[in-house]
């Protein structure tokens, strides 16, 4: 929508300019009846094109383009008035004018001339929009306000600026490769290249080929040289998904590498250098991976020498709001819908304990958007499951244990499950929570601590 904002103290005309314009969905109208007016329109309020008669009272037009051009130089003019000449054409266009109209004015000559310039402010403004998407920080793509979020935030300028090995540790979901990327993006090595790598998706075999390329003749089906994924980050980032899964046999190779930046493709006698920033991810515990031997000690502190741990959702309920506007903003684009939460909605997923993190949320919300006819979302829009799902005893991991350990499990789900809803809607308040739960404040804190659960986590919501 372009805002043009007519000055005139001719009533006539201005609802003439206004009958030529009243089909377009594209241009709002501002009216001002003299330029002190429109100049004061101008000071206050956002706009994009000024349309003004010469000869007005209180400021004429001739000293209004004077006052635009010096406060304002880029707000397109198109002059008006009915003693035009050329000259006086040429005058005003020297002293700034976009363009220049002669009364009486007629529909075609004044949409012709109207949409020449809405042209160009629509053009800078795309440029305007582009220039800022790309200089936003890009730890702006890391969602949540929470303060476990936060104190992740602040650190990645200072880490981002090291060449040292960083792991991220955190649950499938998470968004372990968003903060690798944002790692990546602030760094010196930012126009670099990101390259990934799922380690647990390849057979080692296939996993060392990819990594460090082979000769021709290595192997069945190896028909030219391939270099691989390590050559393809020289001089950027590469990103290690699911480091935990690699084999041992894989793992000596890769400490060979992070240590003398040397490594051989597969079938090739001569080693070659590539300099590579590592950043790696797992959901695993690499230090029990260490103490059960199916993880090296010596790889282990080559590659851990930064640790990022980043929470759960579960950890960070008050999250779950600008995740799921983002989200929903993100759909309603890409499924051309018009859709808001309710906020019972946003209540029911709150309370959710998201066992799959981010990535189940945005998958539910897709889900949700796809079969939502648009409008608001409501509770019974969003399936979660039964109500009695937390009690249930089946958990989908085989067979069950003894009752004792299903009862604890099914205790442990529910107290988790409990808690999360009564901080949610406590917002954090820890007195006010243990009051309405029946339970004495200390009570209360035991039971936090033993899901960690930090109320600070709540006060967003």
């Amino acid at each position: 929508m372009i805002t043009v904002l007519i000055a005139d103290d001719d009533k006539t005309n201005l609802y003439l300019l206004k009958i030529f314009c009243r089909d377009r969905e594209d241009v709002k109208l501002e009216f001002a009846s003299n330029g002190q007016e429109a100049l004061d329109r101008i000071e206050k309020d956002a706009v994009d094109i000024l349309i003004t008669d010469l000869r007005m009272p209180v400021l004429s037009g001739d000293e209004l383009l004077t006052t635009v051009k010096r406060k304002y130089p880029h707000l397109p003019v198109i002059i008006m008035t009915g003693y035009g000449s050329i000259e006086g054409a040429v005058d005003y266009l020297h002293r700034g004018a976009d363009d220049y109209l002669t009364k009486p004015l007629t529909k075609e000559v004044f949409i012709h001339r109207l949409e020449r310039v809405m042209e160009r402010v629509s053009l800078t403004k795309e440029v305007e929009r582009l220039k800022s998407s790309m200089q936003k920080s890009p730890i702006e793509q890391i969602l949540g306000r929470s303060p476990k979020m936060i104190e992740l935030k602040s650190q990645l300028p200072t880490l981002a600026q090291t060449e040292a090995s960083v792991v991220i540790y955190g649950e499938s979901g998470t968004g372990k490769e968003v903060v690798a990327r944002t790692i990546h993006a602030l760094s010196r090595r930012a126009d670099r290249p990101f390259v990934t790598v799922n380690c647990g998706a390849l057979p080692e075999s296939l996993l060392e080929s990819e990594l460090f390329g082979y000769r021709r003749g290595a192997f069945t089906d190896a028909h030219a040289d391939t270099p691989g994924l390590v050559d393809a980050a020289d001089t950027g980032t590469l990103f290690l998904d699911e480091i935990g899964e690699i084999s041992l046999g894989v793992q000596v190779k890769l400490l060979r590498f992070l240590e003398l930046k040397e490594y051989k493709p597969v079938g090739s006698p001569k080693s070659r250098i590539a300099d590579v920033r590592i950043i790696s991810a797992t959901n695993r515990d690499l230090k029990k991976s260490v103490i059960d031997r199916s993880f090296r000690e010596d790889l282990y502190y080559r590659l851990n020498v930064v640790p990022v741990h980043l929470a759960s959702l579960q950890e960070r309920p008050g999250d779950i709001a600008i995740l799921a506007t983002h989200f929903l903003e993100r759909f309603s684009r890409q499924f051309n819908k018009e859709v808001t939460l309710s906020s019972e909605g946003l209540r029911k997923l709150e309370s959710h304990l998201w066992p799959g993190n981010i990535r189940e949320l945005e998958n539910k919300l897709e889900q949700v958007v796809v079969m939502h006819r648009g409008g608001e979302i409501r509770v019974e829009d969003i399936p979660l499951g039964a109500p009695n799902d937390t009690l249930s005893p089946s958990r989908g991991e085989g067979p069950l244990g003894s009752f004792k350990e299903e009862k604890d499990e099914v205790i442990k789900r529910f107290e988790r499950q409990y808690l999360t809803t009564l901080l949610t809607e406590e917002k954090g308040h820890v007195s006010n929570a243990a009051k309405r739960a029946g339970l004495d404040r200390k009570n209360l804190w035991q039971l936090m601590k033993r899901h960690r659960l930090d109320a600070d986590a709540f006060k967003d919501s």
